[in-house]
């Protein structure tokens, strides 16, 4: 399900994750975002984002493992901007 839901990336950081078009759909307007911490080490399959949104409450399993070096800051204050195109929600290495 993640590869419907979260993409990846890989940029000079490491590797972003975001929120596909599909799962933006599925959600609707987002109002809470839960990302995990800096630092915090991420396995591949296991939960990692909280998003609560109008249509649901939905929690996902991270695509990849690594430590998360980068979340969307503006995003966890603002979630709306995870209804953007292209929303990112964390970076791991």
């Amino acid at each position: 399900m993640s590869e419907e839901t979260l993409w990846v990336k890989e940029v000079s950081e490491g590797k972003k994750v975001g929120l596909t078009s599909t799962a933006q759909d599925d959600l609707g307007s987002i109002t809470f975002a839960m990302l995990p911490k800096v630092g915090k080490e991420v396995i591949a399959g296991e939960p990692v984002v909280e998003l609560e949104a109008e249509k649901a409450v939905v929690e996902y399993d991270s695509p990849v493992s690594g430590v998360v070096v980068s979340i969307n800051e503006a995003a966890e204050k603002n979630p709306k901007l995870l209804d953007e195109k292209d929303a990112w929600l964390y970076i791991v290495k």
